[in-house]
């Protein structure tokens, strides 16, 4: 090799080795600021491998754990800590197995209380888009939890102050009405007795719902499962809004599958209360035609629903119901207030996921009707 090839060679090697300085030191700053990135992030990080295990933290995730562990940590070690509440490893490898993400609210560790949201991470330019890992993100929702817990406290003994009061204002005023009829001849003063009585029993009812709600949410309410014959609760909730139904010439139904479905376990109470929650809707919101509950056995469940020719709903408004003071009605900016709370539909919900079932719209139409619909498991 000649000197002049000798000497091109060498500026060659030196010119890469410039090169991948050049790229290792970029390399570097852009690994350093990934990493400065995720250590400034207030809520935790955690990446896994397939295998799963922890590949890399962050400091606000140490920050979570570091008074229960030190130093690398293993997802079993971190299980040990979250048991009996969670099994992270085994979540972990299920999210990589079915290529979904999960969340789970109000997991205590310690004296914290956390929030952890688990997602895949997968190679989108491989032709089987295989899952390369999984990221793990922690948020420390301890004062937020305690101060729901607190607004949540306040509110069930509030509402249950105000029943009392109110009980005393409704008895009163049927009193004053039964008792009184020579001073109720005062076409005046019995139109305000009448209304202290319906605005009484319409704030009782309110504070009712409250109660409802607030007991439910917080696991107060004792569900007492037995075994019953859901046609019997239906029937009987449509006799009770038979009334109803007929102030507004109406024609109340019960479907044919009614009679034909097995038993099943739940809260009978309760139960009745959701059927009687969705038939009263359906009256509300129906001006002609009918209402028809009806059901079927799926399996082990039994699945019930409750549909109507009345005014429909706009996919919109669809995507708004079973919130908490949610109306069910065409308007969600014209509430009407005199009828209802709005917590009816949240309620239901509430009572159906706590017997294991499950509720839900299954069809609605604008001017044709909506039907909803909700299971329950056979006993």
């Amino acid at each position: 090799m000649s000197t002049r090839e000798e000497q091109r060679l060498e500026k060659r090697v030196q010119e890469l080795e410039a090169t991948v300085k050049l790229r290792t030191e970029q390399l570097i700053a852009s690994t350093s600021r990934a990493y400065a990135f995720l250590d400034s992030l207030h809520m935790g990080f955690i990446m896994c491998d397939v295998n799963p295990e922890v590949v890399l933290t962050n400091t606000s995730v140490r920050g979570f754990l570091s008074d229960e562990a030190r130093g690398e940590w293993t997802l079993a070690q971190i299980d040990k800590l979250l048991e009996p509440n969670l099994r992270l490893k085994e979540l972990v490898t299920k999210s990589l197995k079915e290529r979904r993400s999960m969340e789970f609210n109000e997991v205590n560790l310690g004296k914290r209380v956390l929030r952890l949201f688990i997602a895949p991470m997968v190679n989108m330019e491989a032709d089987d888009a295989q899952p390369i890992g999984a990221v793990i993100l922690v948020e420390d929702v301890t004062e937020k939890t305690v101060l729901e817990r607190s607004k949540d406290e306040f509110f069930f003994i509030a509402s249950h102050e105000l029943r009392t009061p109110l009980t005393a204002i409704r008895g009163n005023a049927s009193v004053m009405k039964k008792y009184f009829p020579e001073v109720m001849k005062d076409q005046n003063l019995s139109a305000m007795v009448d209304d202290i009585h319906t605005s009484s029993m319409r704030l009782i009812e309110l504070v009712n719902d409250f109660l409802d709600v607030s007991a439910l949410e917080q696991r107060k309410i004792q569900m007492n499962p037995e075994m019953f014959k859901l046609g019997d609760v239906a029937s009987g909730v449509l006799r009770e809004l038979q009334s109803l139904s007929d102030a507004k010439s109406l024609k109340l139904v019960a479907g044919p599958g009614l009679g034909g479905v097995p038993a099943v376990m739940a809260d009978r109470k309760r139960v009745k209360q959701v059927v009687y929650n969705l038939v009263g809707n359906a009256i509300k919101f129906t001006d002609a035609g009918s209402i028809t509950v009806d059901a079927r056995a799926e399996g082990k469940l039994v699945h019930c629903t409750v549909a109507d020719t009345g005014s429909g709903m706009s996919e919109e408004n669809q995507k708004l119901l079973f919130r908490k003071f949610q109306q069910a009605g065409s308007s969600l900016l014209s509430r009407d207030t005199t009828t209802g709370t709005g917590l009816g539909l949240y309620i239901s919900k509430l009572i159906v996921e706590l017997s294991d079932g499950k509720i839900g719209l299954e069809s609605s139409e604008v001017g044709k009707g909506s039907t909803f619909g909700f299971t329950l498991p056979v006993a």
